[in-house]
């Protein structure tokens, strides 16, 4: 018989040095950096407050820190208050095999598992461990799972933080494999949730639920190796399972490592990520015509793409935040999206509002539909103006892919705006700034993040 995935992928968790090239370590940098300031402007929001105020009536209380508050949580809610705000605005990082969020999991588990003697270089090793169960699970089970409705953030998520968060706490090979079977009994979302509430706090069980296993193995509580990979298991349940896909999969375990292989995907824009095409298309023709000359827009992608933007006429920011024509529209007119624009609701401005209504969105059927970015399948703006003259961009990676990588510096400026007016003098500021990018070398993960109260 052979051995059980959750076996292959414990044992490399457990046991790998897990030493990145300089490469790898520069992109897990920055996705740390950029979620935690994530997590400072999502605690500002209305779920992650509400969220807050459920969680302290709930009797919360323990040893860790949360963004945005001095309160002290237990540990599954840490992970869950700091995943909620970091996914609020959909601002954060993602990857391309599993179609997560991957970072907005793994480093809330991780904050909230970590200590005041954790450090830097530990949180990394850590984080590189629940990347591959992730990433090496999203090739194995993707497109099928994800088009089939399932929140791979919430599901495959749930796997790869108990992985990170049974390497930080020093578990053995056995126990690691118990924890990532026990969070597949926690794994659960659906994409139908996309533009509510329900979706960062999808993020949110994913990452308690992370917490909760590695705790419970850790205590000596068992589950079956097989859950993942059994005719009735996780991968067989949620969109089928393909065991010459699973084995290949696997069989790059230990031998690279999956950050480096596929990177993770920044977002200059707070939305969806499947909008950014379009909006680097529509960055690239605006200076082309005026907003007065255009008669209609014709946005084309992929059908799996468009299948989790529904919102053709957002009504919400929830909504706006899946909203194709509204994040073409904010290109087209504003030359951006950003935060501010979100507050002010430009969805219901009437030049945003009216374009949007000239919008025609486009489904086809990708000649690849295995990958999420193709050559092949590129998305593609058309804008018609009133003189019958046609404009067209095509765009097959959207600025912040690892392809058209957003620099260390716009990572920096995308994290000094979440932080917004600070009372603090300019110099403490800049010198806590300045140490942010050698996270990874810190002596205690949380004293850097937490205690300088740039976060609260």
């Amino acid at each position: 018989m052979k051995e059980a995935a959750l076996t292959i992928l414990a044992r490399f968790v457990a046991e790998d040095a897990l030493t990145p090239d300089r490469a790898t370590t520069a992109v897990l940098r920055d996705g740390v950096i950029d979620t935690l300031g994530c997590m400072i402007v999502g605690a500002r929001t209305d779920v992650a407050q509400r969220c807050h105020s459920a969680v302290t009536h709930m009797g919360g209380e323990g040893p860790s820190r949360v963004v945005g508050s001095f309160e002290r949580f237990s540990r599954p809610h840490a992970a869950f208050l700091n995943a909620v705000a970091g996914h609020a605005l959909d601002f954060d990082d993602w990857e391309v095999p599993g179609n997560t969020h991957a970072t907005v999991v793994l480093l809330p588990a991780l904050l909230a598992v970590a200590d005041p003697h954790t450090r830097g270089e530990d949180v990394a090793r850590a984080y590189l461990a629940g990347f591959e169960v992730i990433a090496r699970l999203g090739e194995a089970l993707n497109f099928v799972h994800y088009d089939a409705g399932w929140h791979s953030t919430a599901t495959l998520g749930a796997i790869g933080a108990a992985a990170g968060c049974a390497r930080l706490m020093g578990l053995n090979a056995p126990k690691t494999e118990r924890a990532m079977s026990l969070a597949c009994s926690s794994a659960a979302g659906y994409t139908c949730q996309f533009g509510s509430n329900a979706k960062p706090v999808q993020a949110g069980f994913a990452a308690r639920a992370g917490v909760e296993a590695a705790c419970l193995a850790q205590a000596g509580l068992s589950a079956q190796p097989h859950v993942l990979d059994h005719p009735r298991g996780l991968a067989a349940l949620m969109g089928g399972l393909n065991a010459d896909r699973l084995e290949k999969a696997l069989d790059k375990v230990g031998t690279s490592y999956a950050l480096s292989e596929h990177g993770l995907v920044l977002k200059p824009w707070p939305s969806c990520g499947y909008t950014h095409r379009l909006m680097t298309c529509a960055l690239a023709m605006r200076d082309h015509f005026h907003a007065g000359e255009i008669a209609r827009v014709i946005l084309h992608m992929p059908d799996f793409h468009a299948a989790v933007l529904p919102f053709d006429r957002p009504k919400a920011r929830s909504e706006a935040l899946f909203s194709a024509p509204f994040v073409v529209a904010m290109g087209l007119l504003h030359g951006g999206l950003t935060l501010a624009d979100l507050d002010r609701e430009t969805w219901t401005h009437p030049e945003i509002s009216n374009l949007i209504e000239r919008c025609d969105l486009r489904p086809f059927q990708p000649k690849r539909p295995d990958l999420n970015y193709s050559p092949d399948d590129p998305d593609r703006l058309e804008v018609v103006l009133h003189s019958g003259e046609r404009h067209e961009e095509r765009c097959v990676y959207p600025t912040g892919a690892p392809q058209v990588p957003m620099s260390q510096g716009d990572v920096m400026a995308k994290f000094k705006a979440s932080l917004g007016p600070m009372s603090e003098a300019n110099t403490r500021r800049a010198v806590w700034l300045g140490k942010l990018p050698n996270w990874p070398s810190a002596p205690s993960i949380t004293d850097l993040f937490f205690e300088e109260g740039f976060v609260q």
